[in-house]
């Protein structure tokens, strides 16, 4: 009975099931090089968040100098109403906040500062304040102390009403990779200053 032959590997066909395999890759590789599937897919996930971003950040932006104007109005508003009187009181004054929150609208305005302040001005161009008031009742400047104007204001034997209006305005930020929002608070103020309608001055009854 005969043996049967020993199958012995040809070292040439393991090389040439190598090299087959190596030609498929390559071809396989050039294919995908070529291929344009999916790309505007990869470019929007690349793109989208920075789109995304600068599309808050102009919007929160643009708000915030909304309301920077907003306040700006409102000051001048509250000015404008009130040299318009020879006397007013507290209750004057305080009435003044809802003027400032009316202009404001439609954006927030809770927590708004009014600071209202009569100022006097002598022969020598010292300024000094009459009497102040602002929104919580108290008086923000004492009697007679002195006040800081622009030069082109400080005109002797004159009377100027001072009107001071400061408001937090919440930025919202938006940062891809953050978990949270970030929001940043900004300090906004504008002073606003008038003469007076009538008369030589506007005092304060009771302030």
């Amino acid at each position: 009975m005969s043996k049967p032959k020993a199958h012995t590997r040809n070292p040439k066909d393991d090389g040439n099931r190598l090299t087959g395999v190596l030609t498929g890759l390559v071809r396989t590789a050039r294919r995908l090089r070529g291929s344009r599937e999916g790309v505007g897919a990869v470019e929007f996930a690349l793109i989208a968040p920075v789109l995304i971003v600068l599309y808050m950040g102009s919007l929160e932006v643009s708000v915030a100098m909304s309301v920077n104007k907003k306040l700006a109005r409102a000051s001048s508003t509250v000015a404008d109403l009130i040299t318009q009187e020879n006397s007013v009181s507290k209750a004057d004054l305080e009435a003044m906040i809802n003027v400032a929150e009316s202009v404001m609208t439609p954006f927030r305005s809770d927590g708004i500062k009014v600071k209202v302040t009569g100022i006097s001005i002598n022969g020598a161009g010292q300024a000094s304040a009459s009497w102040s008031w602002q929104e919580d009742g108290t008086k923000p400047y004492a009697d007679g102390s002195a006040q800081t104007l622009p030069s082109d204001l400080a005109i002797p034997n004159t009377f100027l009403v001072r009107t001071e209006l400061e408001f937090d305005h919440q930025l919202l930020l938006v940062l891809p990779g953050l978990s949270d929002v970030d929001i940043r608070t900004l300090s906004m103020k504008k002073t606003y200053h008038l003469r007076q309608r009538l008369g030589t001055e506007v005092s304060c009854s009771n302030c």
